[in-house]
């Protein structure tokens, strides 16, 4: 049932109530039986909180805030030693897996080579370009035109074996680093979720058969220090979320659970409408419409104690006016004279009481009272047979059983 169902019930049963009561008093006093009127008064918050205009509910899943995905790299060879296993802890830094990659070893030598036969191209093409020069020193004047085309030549070479030493060199740099770097490391602190050993075994199969790889998450890690809420809010009501908005979460398996958070990303682009989002509209005050789009939102949580990653949980904003304890009446206790009041008990003596009167609520059958009233008020219903200065008795346990 929805809040709003809930409101009407309870509006409807305190109106029976009170009708029954009045229409007790009233026959007994047509047939003349002499019986004391008793007065039936509620507390203002009776009416609301619960009986105030609730949040719309969304629909959430509980995720770790950061995610450590780990991928096979084959061109970096093929995993040596798995040093960690599910469920462990891990801190960033911490070492993971190795490679093993003897034909990175192998090319390691192959870029070496370049680069050494680089660097003595470099070395023969400078001495070619010294002697030269020493030539043109020395040269007659018929022969320095000649000598002088050769050192351009020349020149011209040692440039261009420069440039083939210095990619030689950052090839050999680049596959030194592959080599070097044989050991995977956490850059997360979390728990170990899953280290997909049929990766690895993929992975042997793959080269021995020479298939390319397919990929696939190898080892992952999910940062516990901190956790988010991802759900998905209407297009048509999208732009009543803002980033920094507060927000409840509910625990789905015990609603009395909940969790403080703060909405700290609304996502751009639509995502398909899950199942968990269709069975939700059941919940919501204003059905979605099936057809409209679906937008992702993240809620951050100030803790995630006794919440674990995967849980379905409800969102609900926090409503700024029920957080302040807005006080919310039915219109039929409002009297609309001159100036509204309400009949009011101050220290068992019933008294007018003027109230500045707010906004409509619940398709009209509520009403804000922004001054006059405090929740812990006592008022009657407006009877004609009411009047100032009258005495009213205050049982305790009328509350109760309400």
């Amino acid at each position: 049932m929805s809040k709003k169902k809930k409101v009407i019930l309870t509006i409807v049963i305190i109106l029976v109530i009170l009708g029954g009561v009045g229409g007790y008093f009233f026959f007994t006093r047509g047939t003349g039986t002499a019986i004391e009127e008793e007065l039936t008064p509620l507390m203002v918050s009776d009416f609301s909180g619960e009986m105030s205009s609730g949040s719309e509910l969304f629909a959430g899943v509980v995720e770790p805030k950061e995610t450590q995905k780990i991928m096979l790299e084959p061109d970096r060879g093929s995993v040596k030693e798995i040093f960690v296993k599910e469920g462990d802890k891990v801190k960033k830094g911490d070492k993971l897996f190795s490679y093993h990659n003897p034909e990175g070893q192998m090319l390691l030598k192959e870029k070496a080579i370049d680069l050494e036969m680089a660097n003595i191209t470099i070395n023969q093409k400078s001495k070619e370009v010294e002697s030269l020069r020493k030539q043109l020193s020395k040269a007659e004047d018929e022969e320095k035109g000649e000598i002088r085309e050769q050192l351009n030549q020349a020149e011209i070479d040692l440039k261009v074996a420069n440039l083939d030493a210095q990619k030689a060199r950052m090839m050999h740099e680049e596959e030194q680093k592959k080599v070097n770097n044989s050991i995977v490391t956490a850059k997360v602190n979390g728990i170990v979720q899953k280290i997909d050993e049929d990766q690895q075994q993929k992975q042997q199969t793959d080269e021995e058969t020479g298939s390319e790889s397919s990929g696939g998450t190898f080892i992952q890690i999910v940062n516990t220090e901190a956790a988010y809420v991802e759900g998905t809010v209407n297009e048509l009501v999208k732009d009543g979320l803002k980033v920094g908005l507060e927000v409840n979460v509910a625990s789905r398996k015990d609603p009395e659970q909940t969790w403080s958070g703060k909405i700290a990303e609304i996502g751009k682009l639509p995502v398909e409408q899950s199942e968990e989002d269709v069975e939700m509209d059941m919940y919501s005050e204003d059905p979605s419409n099936p057809n409209a789009s679906k937008y992702p939102f993240k809620v951050e949580l100030e803790n995630h104690e006794g919440l674990e990653f995967g849980y379905h949980v409800f969102i609900e904003l926090v409503d700024e006016e029920s957080a302040s304890e807005e006080i919310v009446l039915p219109f039929e206790y409002i009297v609309q004279e001159e100036k509204p009041y309400v009949w009011v008990v101050k220290e068992e003596t019933l008294v007018k009481q003027e109230v500045e009167l707010g906004a409509e609520k619940e398709d009209g059958m509520l009403i804000v009272v922004k001054k006059g009233l405090k929740l812990d008020d006592y008022i009657l219903f407006p009877e004609d047979s009411l009047k100032e200065g009258k005495k009213v008795t205050i049982d305790d346990s009328i509350e109760e059983d309400l």
